[in-house]
């Protein structure tokens, strides 16, 4: 009986780690994986006749991938035991306190430090004669992934410090909410599946094999150990912790010295709510002795150091009731649905609304109206329905069905093949409508001051404007005679429409809002054609021999452009005398940069790059999204990434913000 459950228990556990490392899926909550783990603990300890060096009770979970290069850890990354009791944290206390009496060190001696545990990936850093060389992943604890150029794309690892010793750095990658919401957002337009939760995305996203797209999502790091030959910076975790700043890396929230378990115990407590006020997902802390010397006399087990407990914090969870559930439709026509919750208190704020993601989940899940849901909030924005209670389920209810019609205009919705997204494919639906506008204005297109969502809504409202192209077609009359528009703020809107005529051709590729292409590959486009109408026979073929530009965006842009509609909206806006005209000629044009290509990276103090581009491209110069030994310059800003190493490499000029200015002025 025993020998089966343990047998079931290692095939369950071996199928999430699995997932939870191979894939960034999490098939089962952390609570519920913990407590599987921990009753094989328990079982392999009352019946040692089953033991097995292949149980998952005696390996460290791999990350492992056939994608990217192995490197062996100087010194091994080993997992942390975790509990999510605070018994146990005082067993641990006292453990540690015997043990220590044993090396003849008194309890009074021994000191603590509490880490907030991020929930992200691990990952260690090797400098040497201060400079970055090589990123690794935690992997099987002895072996890792080398994602050194995707690391290198983290805005806060620096890629140089003044510390010429050899050394290594330890510390969590993590994605934060704004970051995750914004990519799931983006997801969900494009009809695609949403990610699960930030840690999962993370360790996805490190896993890419293209860097440019590991730097959209915009990963941050923060350290929590510095691996040294230097003796002096080593003596405790306080020390390390403020040598590590004072280098310039950002470090994870810690405490001060902790003397006993109720100082551990209340920073526990202290952080529990606290952490809802973080940008970015904390699950629990990790509670350390202080001292080097006292960490190597406690020594680890085959799986985990005796000196770290990680004390987990349950994910927070309520139940309530499903009074609706509604469908908002996207810029591009996705209709997605959202539950709309009896209010309920969690996680420090009143949940009205839950994500449903898609119209699949919901029949996964099988919700219905008047549902009594477990909803929860663990790594998420959003809380998510996790599972239907059926036993409070009212009597006659029937399951949902998804609509088949546009919540906001009526059209039949359609599935698009190898997506689980409705659509909606009306070009006149209002909601559509809307977020394309709100998008055609925003600043990364149009930059149309003053024409915000109120503005636009109350244009469509009134009838004044039905596309971009009208907006072109607003006089300061028009505006001033409508609700709450004085005379000043109808000429200043007025004003911003006239003054977003003269952006480049890439600012309205983006705000035409064409499914898959965003502000690079918008960049990429203009500098392809000489005009936009070259866009509307060229074919996909071609389109995809564009560095940046996939097949699946390359058909997209055929897709749009095959449309009439588009086509004749683009010529309302040339007629207007909005500028159309790409850069693919500027090359043989007069300027300052004329003949000259530049790839930008790093943060740049008196421009965005997006300036910068514009500027370069004004001046009859090329903007590259990669270095080769053909680029010109690399205008290389703060952090600047594995551009500017390959640059050097190349022996590619390097140039900063004032030698650009002075190329340009």
């Amino acid at each position: 009986m025993f020998e089966h459950r343990i047998t079931e228990l290692r095939g369950l556990i071996n199928q999430y780690n699995a997932a939870y490392y191979g894939r960034a899926e999490s098939l089962v909550s952390d609570r519920e994986y913990d407590g599987l783990l921990a009753e094989l603990v328990n079982l392999e300890k009352i019946y040692p006749e089953y033991a097995s060096p292949n149980s998952p009770t005696q390996k460290i979970g791999s990350d492992l991938t056939k994608s990217f290069p192995k490197v062996r850890h100087s010194v091994p990354m080993m997992s942390i035991d975790n509990t999510y009791s605070a018994e146990d944290v005082s067993e641990w206390v006292a453990r540690v306190g015997k043990m220590l009496a044993d090396e003849d060190i008194s309890g009074s001696d021994i000191r603590f430090m509490g880490e907030l545990k991020m929930d992200g990936v691990a990952c260690s850093v090797i400098y040497e004669g201060g400079r970055m060389v090589r990123a690794v992943t935690r992997g099987n604890g002895v072996t890792g992934d080398d994602v050194t150029a995707n690391v290198r794309t983290i805005k806060s690892i620096p890629h140089t410090v003044k510390y010429k010793e050899n050394f290594e750095v330890r510390g969590e990658i993590y994605m934060t909410f704004e970051n995750f919401t914004s990519l799931n957002a983006a997801l969900t337009e494009a009809g695609q599946k949403p990610m699960q939760n930030p840690r999962n995305t993370t360790a996805g996203t490190l896993k890419l094999m293209d860097p440019s797209e590991v730097a959209k999502r915009s990963l941050s790091f923060a350290a929590y150990f510095l691996l040294s030959g230097d003796d002096k910076r080593t003596k405790s975790l306080h020390g390390n912790a403020e040598f590590l700043a004072k280098l310039g890396f950002p470090v994870v929230n810690h405490s001060g010295l902790l003397a006993d378990v109720g100082a551990i115990l209340g920073f526990c407590s202290e952080w529990e709510s606290k952490r809802y006020g973080l940008p970015f997902p904390v699950d629990g802390v990790v509670i350390k002795v202080d001292s080097f010397d006292q960490q190597n006399r406690l020594g680890a087990t085959a799986k985990s150091p005796r000196w770290v407990i990680a004390y987990k914090y349950p994910p927070e969870k309520a139940f309530t009731v499903i009074e609706g559930i509604d469908a908002g439709v996207g810029r591009t026509g996705v209709v997605t649905p959202v539950a709309r919750l009896r209010p309920v208190f969690l996680a420090g704020t009143t949940i009205k609304n839950a994500t449903l993601h898609n119209y699949d989940e919901i029949a996964r899940l099988d919700v219905r109206l008047g549902d009594t849901v477990e909803i929860e909030k663990s790594g998420e924005i959003i809380p998510k329905v996790i599972q239907v209670d059926t036993k409070q389920r009212p009597a006659g209810s029937a399951a949902f069905v998804p609509p088949r019609e546009c919540p906001s205009c009526g059209s039949l919705l359609a599935k698009l093949e190898g997506e689980v997204a409705l659509r909606c494919l009306s070009l006149s639906c209002p909601d559509q409508l809307f977020a394309s506008l709100e998008h055609f204005a925003a600043r990364g297109a149009m930059d149309v001051k003053g024409m915000g969502p109120a503005v636009i809504k109350q244009l469509l409202d009134t009838g004044l404007i039905r596309d971009a192209a009208d907006l072109y077609d607003l006089t300061e009359e028009k505006l001033a005679a409508l609700d709450r528009f004085a005379e000043k703020s109808a000429a200043n809107i007025v004003a911003a429409i006239n003054e977003s005529k003269s952006r480049p051709l890439d600012k309205l590729i983006n705000g035409l809002g064409i499914r898959m292409i965003g502000q690079k590959a918008a960049r990429d486009l203009a500098a392809f054609v000489d005009d936009l109408s070259d866009l509307y026979s060229v074919p996909a073929a071609e389109l995809e021999k564009i560095e940046g530009v996939g097949s699946i965006m390359a058909q997209s842009v055929r897709l749009f452009f095959d449309r009439a509609e588009n086509r004749e909206m683009a010529e309302r806006l040339r007629a207007a005398g909005l500028n159309l005209k790409g850069t693919k000629g500027h090359s043989g044009a007069e300027g300052r940069l004329t003949g000259k290509t530049f790839v930008l990276t790093g943060t740049l103090e008196r421009y965005t790059r997006e300036r910068a581009a514009e500027l370069i491209m004004r001046e009859g110069g090329k903007v590259m999204s990669g270095v080769s030994k053909k680029t010109g310059f690399v205008l290389a800003g703060a952090e600047a990434g594995s551009k500017l190493d390959k640059a050097e490499a190349l022996g590619v000029k390097v140039i900063s913000e004032q030698e650009f200015e002075g190329m340009i002025s």
